[in-house]
């Protein structure tokens, strides 16, 4: 639903937009539109999407697209990312925006979990010790069985690959490879298009040497 950028309250304490991402995200709503909106509580506490309603504010829009969630919901939201772990046809450019997705609603169910927060150790609340939560790395490597690095990995492609240099990785199929993916995207943004459009432009074969040139170069 569609809800007024002003009647939505950012709980104190929040850790700020970082200045860049928010900027690479201004470009690419201004490109592409708000593909995906930010999550909110039922009294429109921001849940999910900072940088989204930074970039959008920046924009001057006075209304966002917003899915408006009770903790139940982002449970079921988070149950359905798992389910499409079994796909096994996902490629890893898909895999890491899945990840992505999933590390914003975990670190919502589970803000003690988040980078900065003392070893992932809250006390306790109203209902439920949080004392033993995993880490948003080591519960989902859990579930896909690879190793926390890996995890990393996709999810900081995922995030810092512009727009422009992840449609080239989606088009180009199986030309780029993870790491390779990974390397571009620490690149500066500006560089990463062309970078990707590289990787995609096979090399000319090698030029045969005439039977000529071969003899005078044993003369």
């Amino acid at each position: 639903m569609l809800i007024k950028i002003s009647d939505i309250k950012i709980k104190p304490g929040r850790r700020e937009a970082k200045p860049k991402s928010a900027e690479e995200m201004t470009r690419s709503i201004q490109a592409l539109g708000l593909l995906n909106p930010i999550i909110v509580t039922e009294d429109y506490t921001l849940i999910a999407g900072l940088h989204r309603l930074e970039a959008t504010k920046k924009l001057g829009w006075t209304k966002i697209e917003c899915t408006v969630s009770s903790m139940d919901g982002l449970q079921a939201e988070l149950a359905e990312i798992d389910e499409n772990f079994v796909r096994t046809n996902l490629s890893h450019r898909e895999l890491g925006d899945l990840l992505l997705h999933r590390k914003e609603l975990y670190e919502a169910l589970h803000p003690e979990t988040r980078q900065g927060m003392r070893n992932g150790q809250t006390s306790k609340n109203e209902n439920l010790s949080l004392l033993g939560a995993k880490s948003f790395t080591q519960d989902t490597a859990d579930r896909l069985g690879v190793g926390k690095r890996t995890v990393e990995q996709l999810v900081q492609t995922a995030r810092d690959l512009t727009p422009a240099a992840k449609k080239v990785i989606r088009d180009a199929d199986d030309k780029i490879t993870k790491g390779a993916a990974l390397r571009i995207s620490r690149l500066p943004p500006d560089q990463q298009e062309e970078a990707a459009v590289r990787l995609t432009i096979s090399p000319p074969p090698p030029k045969k040497q005439s039977t000529m040139d071969s003899e005078t170069l044993l003369t």
